[in-house]
């Protein structure tokens, strides 16, 4: 059994009233704008029809695909594989890769679609409210920081590398790996980071991380001013008090069960994650930990932000980095 294609329910025209039309004009001799008028359509729809019945006979008052028969600008495959590769490599959504590759971001979706890379599979959490966003005036105005823990890996790789269950496992689960502890301080006004991953997160070794992080700022012009964490017992200690006070940094600390107050620095951990800890099988935490200084480098000279209109944190301080962090 074979059915008849449906009509748009807003079509002035079915097949057999294009047939009707195109016979009072070239049998019966009416003229263009009277048939139009007779039919309530547009003079040139009733020219399309009686051309295609000249050229096509009753075969041409058939509906044709909207499709069209050629794409004069078809997006190069070499664009499209580097999309797909950027998708890949970092994870950006499609208006980041955008505008890296200089495409409509309707365009990179589309790529993307067709690949079978539309979604990712971790996303931002759903919300019922709009988020409250600031950026700070100046570089130094306010220094989110925080600590991340992740596991390590053991030599040789882990689960990740050899699926779950694989010999050797549980001995790795008696703590051989062990964990590490990523530090980071984010610049509030320009994004820009200094991180280090240490062996723990205890009280005096975030107070020395403090120290170090406020003289890499003070090399590139920035001066801390103030610095905001949670409330974890590290950032309640004396050490870490005394440290911000020998920084001349004023302390602050996020609203208890707010963590989305110091939200800039848990948004990078989260790209660290994403764009650094699990992007590829590593084999060993040397080899993880190797890689870590590039990322930092990429992060704040190469990677792009939405949030600050695709620019990277060190072009947003151009005029104040010294020559040698251009």
């Amino acid at each position: 059994m074979t059915y008849a294609r449906s009509q748009h329910p807003n079509a002035p025209l079915t097949v057999e009233g294009r047939r009707r039309m195109v016979v009072c004009v070239v049998d019966q001799g009416w003229t263009i704008e009277a048939t139009a008028e007779r039919f309530q359509v547009d003079a040139k729809t009733v020219r399309k029809w009686r051309d295609r019945y000249l050229a096509e006979g009753e075969t041409g008052l058939q509906d044709r695909s909207s499709r069209p028969h050629r794409s004069p600008m078809p997006t190069p495959r070499s664009t499209r594989r580097r999309v797909i590769r950027m998708r890949r490599k970092r994870r950006w959504g499609a208006d980041h890769i955008g505008h890296e590759v200089g495409l409509a971001t309707s365009t990179v979706q589309a790529i993307l679609n067709r690949a079978g890379e539309g979604r990712l599979d971790r996303g931002d959490r759903a919300t019922k409210t709009k988020p409250r966003r600031y950026v700070r005036d100046n570089p130094g105005d306010l220094i989110h920081v925080d600590v991340k823990k992740i596991a390590g890996i053991p030599d040789g790789g882990g689960w990740r590398l050899h699926g779950r269950g694989y010999p050797g496992e549980k001995a790795t689960n008696s703590g051989r790996a062990g964990y590490r502890y990523i530090h980071s301080a984010l610049d509030d006004h320009s994004r820009i980071v200094y991180s280090e991953i240490l062996d723990n997160e205890q009280a005096h070794t975030a107070a020395d991380f403090w120290k170090r992080a406020a003289s890499w700022f003070e090399s590139i012009g920035i001066t801390c001013e103030r610095v905001i964490t949670d409330n974890g017992g590290c950032y309640k200690s004396g050490h870490w008090h005394r440290a911000c006070k020998t920084t001349g940094t004023t302390v602050k600390k996020t609203r208890v069960r707010r963590p989305q107050t110091n939200g800039k620095v848990e948004r990078f951990h989260r790209i660290l994650l994403e764009e650094w800890a699990y992007i590829r099988p590593w084999t060993s935490e040397t080899q993880r930990h190797h890689a870590y200084d590039g990322f930092i480098h990429f992060y704040n000279h190469h990677r792009s932000h939405g949030s600050l209109k695709w620019a990277t944190p060190t072009s947003t301080l151009k005029d104040n980095l010294p020559k040698e962090h251009t």
